[in-house]
């Protein structure tokens, strides 16, 4: 199994927020990097319309870098309906199809640990994400694009494991952040290990634990935990990418997300190569 290195637009979220870079100038310089491809979240696609994303996807083509596409949340019980949930996931997946994308990512919308202490909140907003998605794969706009769900703080792999055995295996699936899983206090190592047979794609970055002290500095009131790039932190990364291969998918579709970005801070150029030299010589030994 190869495993397809890429660059999530999150990476440049701030600059492209403020208007500092085009969706297009991302693509140029990715390619530039050498990447695979570029997983474009539908936030920075939010002012294109048909012309624009057509563009896009030939300029894409150009390059020989194709697209995928993030959406983002499915909605929260308290807030939605499934019905709602579900329009969202056929907007998403027809921009996908506009894009050329073989998938959607997708999330839930809700933190476990904001309500680690009341499982019926955990079981209402599991129901919910079950009820929307199969309004989705029962309407008749539904089509071959996979609607795959990253492991956003919120469910354990076992429950991911309910969440896609109650919908359809063949078009739902997982998006597989190999770091998530410290937001819920858990090793990623296992939960990559048991959602990779579930994930023909995900994120890969990185995490620091950066210490807050006393006055004096005699002992921790605590610690943050902070992302970064792959490589400048403290991730077991070459167990995680080897985890990776027990993914049924070739090839496998890892994109980076740099959160840690700013406006007027030009340096996902330097951070990115970096991270690639970092990357490949691991994904090359775990394909081996």
């Amino acid at each position: 199994m190869r495993i397809a290195l890429g660059v999530d637009t999150l990476s440049y979220h701030c600059r492209l927020d403020a208007g500092e870079i085009t969706v297009k100038e991302v693509l140029d310089e990715v390619a530039d990097l050498g990447f695979e491809f570029l997983q474009v979240n539908a936030v920075h696609l939010r002012d294109f319309d048909d012309d624009a994303l057509a563009a896009l996807r030939g300029a894409a083509d150009r390059l020989g870098m194709p697209l995928t596409l993030a959406g983002d949340v499915i909605g929260r019980p308290e807030n939605d309906t499934p019905e709602v949930g579900a329009e969202r996931i056929r907007r998403w997946t027809a921009m996908a199809r506009k894009l050329g994308s073989p998938y959607v990512r997708a999330s839930s919308g809700f933190y476990r640990n904001e309500v680690m202490g009341n499982p019926e909140a955990i079981e209402a907003n599991k129901k919910y994400l079950v009820a929307a998605l199969n309004a989705y794969v029962d309407s008749e706009s539904a089509d071959d694009t996979l609607v795959l769900l990253e492991n956003h703080s919120d469910f354990t792999p076992e429950e991911y494991g309910d969440i896609i055995a109650a919908v359809d295996t063949r078009r739902i699936g997982v998006f597989l952040d190999v770091i998530n899983p410290v937001t819920m206090l858990l090793d990623p190592l296992p939960v990559v290990q048991k959602l990779a047979p579930f994930a023909p794609a995900g994120h890969v970055k990185d995490f620091r634990l950066v210490s807050q002290y006393v006055e004096g500095g005699f002992h921790r009131r605590g610690f943050d935990v902070q992302y970064c790039y792959p490589g400048e932190g403290v991730a077991a990364l070459p167990a995680l990418m080897h985890a990776l291969q027990a993914s049924p998918a070739d090839p496998y579709m890892l994109s980076i997300e740099g959160l840690d970005n700013r406006r007027g801070v030009a340096d996902q150029r330097e951070r990115l190569a970096a991270t690639a030299a970092t990357l490949r010589p691991l994904l090359e030994r775990g394909a081996a």
